[in-house]
């Protein structure tokens, strides 16, 4: 056919060559082909001479020729053969003694499935389901062979020190399992599961459970093992041990070690660590030491102008289940220096009996005493008390001497006596006294005497 896109025309040219356009007529064009449940492939256009393959779907076969060709047919063009595709065929089922399968299929092709099953008493052995597959697309065949039907019976497994996990059945039939564990202190050697195969016999073959033993107990720093123990222990044991004095676990927890299935002892499940003593104080003092723990001494000292008394140090030792110091802790008292007092306070209407001394230390203790006619208000002595270190302050409060109103009453009872009729005239504040000769004189009794005849 003309390409019309391309002149018809060809020219003489003056080198007495022809000039045209190339391909001025090209191959028509093949319809694309139809091919059910299958494709085409081509690695060019579907022009006139083209030839193309054909390929068929899974499951499928290609009946006739695999290629074909675009051809002139009259005027026109087509392809000269076109395959088809069919689905792919098995051939029926096996059948098998006491059991049957599933489907009724006529025909059997490529993806149908068959179920097979057993009379009672039967167990059925291989796979139950089949179905029809190829393995070169022309063929068909079955995933597999038929299964059989067959009398399995496995009896009760036993396995010495192990555990049947699964049931407590008496017989098992085929594919059914059993799975085990052993008893503490012994390891599974062995498949920990076994089947129940077509002869009849348990596969793989039942394990067996072996004791483990460990060896002599570990050390542990500062700790002590509790009891009597021999020199191997069954994977299992759990010893026990207790720390030293003066050394405590955290929180108390025990500690113990456990003999593993592989023959070594497991870390111990605390620590023993060292306990520590309370904290030591010294009122005006000092701790010397940088850790309270068991076993660690410290020093005290004091401040200065204190003087230690006790012991200067002490350590920290066991004592029952705890710690403690292993003596009292020392205290600090102040240095006694010659620590003196002014002279005592004078008092109005008394007097002190330390009027002759000259230095009055601390501790010294001076008297008073009122003069005749007065009552001591107060305690009659004060005490010389340190307020600093070379500095005293007598005790307080000094005592006072108060005039007895009573005892000039007294006084001048007296006087009514040895007078004949005398006569009195009072005012407040009495100042003067009766003497000893019985005559008047002024008090301090808050009455003033004016006259008496």
């Amino acid at each position: 056919m003309r390409d019309v896109n391309k002149s018809n025309r060809v020219t003489c040219l003056p080198n007495s060559t022809w000039a045209s356009q190339p391909d001025f007529c090209i191959g028509k064009l093949c319809m694309p082909p139809e091919i059910t449940n299958g494709d085409f492939h081509v690695s060019t256009d579907l022009r006139f001479g083209a030839t193309i393959n054909f390929t068929c779907k899974a499951g499928y076969r290609l009946v006739g020729s695999p290629t074909a060709q675009c051809v002139l047919s009259g005027s026109d063009v087509v392809w000269d053969k076109v395959p088809h595709c069919e689905m792919i065929p098995c051939s029926p089922p096996p059948v098998i003694e006491n059991g049957h399968h599933s489907d009724a299929h006529t025909d059997y092709t490529y993806g149908i499935a068959v179920t097979y099953s057993c009379k009672e008493g039967f167990s059925l052995i291989g796979n139950a389901t089949i179905h029809c597959t190829t393995h070169d697309n022309l063929n068909g065949i079955w995933s597999s062979p038929a299964p059989e039907c067959k009398v399995v019976r496995c009896e009760k497994p036993e396995v010495e020190n192990g555990k049947n996990l699964n049931s407590f059945a008496t017989e098992y039939t085929y594919g059914e399992k059993v799975s085990f564990e052993c008893v503490p202190g012994h390891a599974l050697n062995g498949s920990q599961t076994v089947t129940c195969d077509a002869d009849s016999a348990w596969k793989p073959a039942l394990p067996t459970c072996d004791p483990r033993y460990c060896g002599p107990p570990p050390n542990i720093p500062s700790a002590e093992l509790m009891g009597a123990v021999n020199s191997s222990s069954l994977a299992g044991t759990k010893l026990t041990y207790q720390c030293q004095p003066g050394f405590t676990t955290e929180n108390g927890r025990t500690l113990e070690v456990t003999c593993l299935l592989d023959t070594t002892w497991s870390a111990g499940s605390a620590l023993c660590t060292r306990q520590q003593c309370a904290v030591p104080t010294v009122q005006n003092g000092m701790v010397n030491g940088d850790s309270f723990l068991f076993g660690m001494t410290v020093t005290f000292s004091c401040k200065s102008g204190y003087k230690l008394k006790g012991s200067s140090s002490a350590k920290c030792v066991a004592m029952g289940n705890g710690v403690e110091w292993d003596v009292d802790l020392p205290s600090c008292e102040r240095q006694r220096s010659d620590v003196l007092c002014d002279r005592p306070p004078s008092i109005g209407n008394g007097v002190h009996n330390g009027t002759g001394g000259t230095v009055f230390l601390q501790g010294s203790v001076v008297v008073y005493s009122c003069n005749h006619g007065f009552i001591l208000a107060g305690s009659s002595s004060i005490q010389c008390l340190a307020k600093t270190q070379d500095h005293g302050v007598w005790s307080t409060p000094t005592p006072e001497c108060r005039g007895d109103y009573l005892l000039g009453l007294s006084c001048c009872l007296l006087c009514l006596k040895t007078i004949k009729t005398p006569s009195f005239t009072f005012s407040l504040k009495v100042k003067r006294h009766c003497s000893d000769a019985g005559l008047p004189f002024y008090l301090y009794t808050g009455f003033e005497l004016l006259s008496a005849v």
